[in-house]
C-alpha cells in the first residue's frame, strides 16, 4: 500500500475511534444531563441530528489533524488502530445498551 493511502486509512481509522467514543459519551451524558439534550434540540431541531452533525464534524476534523502525523508513526500501527476501533465500537455499544437497560429497569422498580 502506498504511503498516502496508508496515511488516509490510519487517519480515518483513528478518527472513527474518536467519533465512536464521542457518540457513546454524548448519548449517555445527554440522557443524564437534560440541558445538553435540550441544547442539541434547540440548536439542531432534534438531538439525533445534533449528535450526527457534531460527530460528522469531529470525524473530519480529527482525521485532518491525525493525517498531519509523521509517516514513521503510522507504518506499523494500522492493524493496531483497526483492532482499537473494533474494541471501542464493541465497548461503546455495550455501554449504551447497558445504560438504557439500567434506565429501563430502574423505572420499573
Amino acid at each position: 500500500m502506498n504511503q498516502k493511502k496508508l496515511l488516509q486509512a490510519f487517519s480515518y481509522t483513528l478518527s472513527a475511534t474518536v467519533t465512536v467514543v464521542f457518540f457513546t459519551l454524548i448519548t449517555i451524558v445527554a440522557d443524564v444531563f437534560l440541558p445538553l439534550k435540550d441544547w442539541l434540540k434547540l440548536t439542531f431541531t432534534h438531538h439525533w441530528i445534533g449528535k450526527g452533525v457534531l460527530g460528522f464534524v469531529l470525524f473530519f476534523v480529527s482525521a485532518m489533524f491525525i493525517s498531519l502525523l509523521p509517516l514513521r508513526l503510522i507504518d506499523q500501527s494500522l492493524e493496531k488502530a483497526l483492532r482499537i476501533l473494533f474494541w471501542t465500537s464493541l465497548l461503546g455499544t455495550l455501554a449504551i445498551f447497558s445504560f438504557f437497560t439500567f434506565e429501563f429497569l430502574s423505572r420499573l422498580a
